[in-house]
């Protein structure tokens, strides 16, 4: 690994905070990742309505990463949109200049989902000649999840994929995406991260009376489907007694509990959670038998690579980049909106989840998805964009 570790400025557009203590943990966790092999700061400004003072930061370091989180009192109306934006490069031009006394000028710009944040990146480069690679996640450019923009934001998505080092997207089905909607650069494929010294199979067998179903998502039923698993539960129901399904979510539970409950689904058959840290998450799947995510739309979720890091075989719908890891050796894969096909591969995997090799699940993780693996790669881009090499 390189002997100077770079200095690297992540800049997201997405990013915990406390207004939502989960948004684009993601993208923290790249921040992460990249901090074994290189001095990391996390810098993200907010528009906070409940702040108390027109400026506050919290600063604090995470898991090597030095983060930066910026509130300034939100504005409403159509003025207000305007003094927001204004307050938003304001900050973070502020926010960086103090940085470059404290710190030194970075090395390298990473920026994570390009808007809106990529202005600030742009802006940046611009100012302080600072290049950028880009790390996206957005769901926005598939097919299946089509979200209109003004023509100003899509013209600015292309000005800041153009003006990028390199874009990383997390799939190569998202990179084929994102080339279709216009934004041309260099591309190489560096996909989600799981921290697999949490996520791992239990040593000893699970002896539970019953096998565990688990599913884990933010529970948007647009995005992630969670009535059709209800639905899928409740004939599975009548067919077997065996199992119980775990619903985890960071999203709004009620509206799930009120549909099994009108589906009489009862306590016995599914039960919920809010939401779970991450040590939470890995300690839940390992006492799972079983992963299922039935969405309409992916890229690649982490908690697909997180339940292969635990040992879990994976159901899911075969969207986005989700097939490209994926295989039958890892679980099964079955169409979007596919009730009936989900009811089938559900009631099979109960009988044989067992077959399933959790080492090999773990191992596929391990080697292709664990913060090293990311951090490595990403490294490897900064330095060779930092000393000006050809990116390959």
């Amino acid at each position: 690994m390189n002997v100077n570790r770079h200095r690297v400025l992540f800049l997201s557009s997405w990013y915990p905070n406390r207004l939502n203590p989960t948004d684009g943990n993601f993208n923290e966790k790249f921040a992460e990742a990249a901090a074994i092999y290189n001095e990391v700061v996390a810098m993200h400004v907010v528009a906070d309505p409940d702040a108390s003072a027109p400026f506050e930061a919290d600063n604090f370091t995470k898991a090597g990463v030095k983060t930066h989180i910026l509130y300034f009192r939100k504005s409403n109306g159509k003025v207000g949109k305007l003094i927001n934006g204004f307050l938003y490069v304001k900050y973070y031009l502020k926010s960086f200049r103090q940085l470059k006394k404290e710190w030194g000028k970075p090395d390298i710009i990473h920026l994570n989902v390009v808007f809106p944040s990529g202005a600030i990146a742009l802006l940046f480069k611009w100012l302080f000649g600072l290049k950028y690679v880009i790390s996206e996640h957005w769901t926005g450019y598939l097919p299946d999840n089509q979200i209109q923009e003004s023509k100003l934001v899509r013209a600015l998505r292309r000005i800041v994929a153009r003006n990028a080092e390199v874009i990383m997207p997390v799939t190569h089905n998202l990179k084929e995406a994102m080339v279709r909607k216009g934004l041309k650069n260099h591309y190489r494929v560096i996909p989600n991260v799981v921290d697999v010294k949490y996520f791992f199979p239990l040593k000893e067998n699970k002896k539970t009376e019953k096998k565990t179903i688990l599913h884990v998502s933010h529970l948007n039923d647009e995005h992630k489907n969670v009535s059709g698993i209800l639905r899928v539960i409740r004939k599975l129901s009548a067919l077997r007694n065996d199992f119980t399904l775990k619903i985890v979510g960071d999203g709004d539970l009620s509206p799930h509990i009120e549909y099994a409950s009108k589906l009489k689904i009862d306590n016995d058959w599914v039960s919920f959670y809010g939401t779970m840290s991450t040590q939470e998450i890995a300690r839940t799947m390992q006492n799972a038998d079983l992963f299922v995510l039935f969405s309409n739309y992916e890229n690649l979720p982490c908690v697909i690579i997180e339940a292969f890091a635990a040992g879990l075989p994976v159901i899911s719908t075969d969207v986005g980049g989700i097939k490209e890891h994926l295989t039958p050796d890892k679980g099964v894969l079955i169409a979007p909106l596919d009730e009936p096909a989900l009811l089938n591969a559900i009631n099979k995997l109960l009988d044989s989840s067992d077959a399933y090799n959790s080492e090999q699940l773990h191992k596929y993780a391990a080697e292709n998805f664990s913060y090293e693996t990311i951090g490595n790669s990403f490294t490897q881009i900064y330095t060779t964009v930092i000393t000006r090499q050809k990116l390959v």
